[in-house]
């Protein structure tokens, strides 16, 4: 079956307003991650999607040089739409060329974020463009439309902090992104999932923490301190400050710290190894620990209303710090 003029522009991610130029140059950035002598590979899936490619743009550039009209793209995004999330968010995804990252807007919408689709990458400068969208929108409504006329840049930063977090908490599902993150190690008598991840604590220098970490050996058990600005603060069996706990990735800050928060999970810490660094100058110590997350509860959370409220409020505290300028 012949493509569709729709079916091209879907695959090329064609927008409304390309012109010939520019639908040229995004069929350029796509053939080259996947045509065989582009990638080096001759893997059936990637002649089949160069393929494609190369036929979606010649129907374009076809229709074209007709002087046809090029609808736009109308991709799909399989993900679960949020109905109830403050705003809409834009999908990007990620194209390579000559070794630089690019990315590219694949559709707009209240999605959920999905780690099978979406690069945390992406989702990470999807809700920084949320952010800059709603924090635009107050400035626009103030009369303010250029960053120059004022040290937006400055002031902004505690509501993008704000804010980031919020909409963080309403498209990242910790549970659902959990079971597509991580497998559990075993199951229980009782039906609860154990998972397991690696974290590690770390300084230099002489510090009191520093001190407090050297007498940890493999085995101690630490203790959850406090959960502030989305760190986990752990404490010796005796209270002494550890500092704040780092994992081994990113996008488990948004998936364990809220579970931790809701009450989902018991947690535990285990310390796994010590390494201590004595010949460098400020002395380095680190503690790998082992972090044990049993789920007391796998149903996830739907957004509720005190969500919007709370990101409401730190728009209307922006509009008032702009009203006073």
């Amino acid at each position: 079956m012949e493509m569709t003029i729709q079916e091209a522009a879907n695959i090329l991610g064609v927008l409304r307003q390309d012109d010939v130029s520019t639908i040229k140059q995004k069929f350029r950035k796509m053939i080259g991650q996947y045509h065989p002598d582009a990638v080096g590979s001759d893997e059936p899936e990637h002649i089949k999607k160069a393929q494609l490619i190369n036929e979606a743009y010649s129907i374009l550039r076809e229709n074209l040089m007709q002087g046809k009209e090029i609808p736009a793209s109308t991709p799909v995004w399989k993900a679960k739409v949020l109905e109830n999330a403050f705003t809409v968010r834009t999908i990007y995804m990620i194209l390579w060329e000559d070794h630089k990252k690019e990315y590219i807007e694949v559709t707009r919408g209240r999605y959920e974020w999905d780690p099978d689709l979406e690069e945390f990458d992406c989702l990470l400068k999807s809700l920084n463009q949320a952010v800059l969208e709603l924090l635009e929108k107050t400035e626009h409504q103030n009369g303010i439309f250029q960053d120059y006329e004022y040290d937006l840049i400055t002031q902004r930063f505690p509501y993008q902090v704000q804010l980031f977090h919020a909409l963080a908490g309403q498209y990242i599902l910790p549970v659902s992104c959990l079971k597509k993150l991580a497998s559990p190690i075993r199951i229980d008598e009782e039906g609860r999932h154990i998972y397991k991840f690696q974290a590690f604590l770390g300084t230099k220098g002489d510090s009191k923490i520093f001190r407090v970490m050297l007498k940890l050996k493999s085995g101690d058990l630490l203790y959850a301190d406090s959960l502030k600005d989305n760190r986990l603060m752990l404490s010796d069996e005796k209270g002494g400050s550890l500092g704040h706990l780092s994992l081994a990735e990113d996008s488990l800050y948004y998936v364990i710290i809220p579970i931790l928060q809701k009450h989902l999970a018991q947690v535990k810490f285990v310390v796994s190894a010590m390494e201590v660094k004595r010949n460098i100058r400020p002395y380095v110590v680190r503690v790998n620990i082992d972090l044990f997350l049993r789920m007391e509860k796998m149903e996830g959370l739907e957004i509720d209303s005190d969500q919007n409220i709370a990101i409401e409020g730190v728009l209307n505290s922006y509009d008032s710090y702009l009203k006073t300028l």
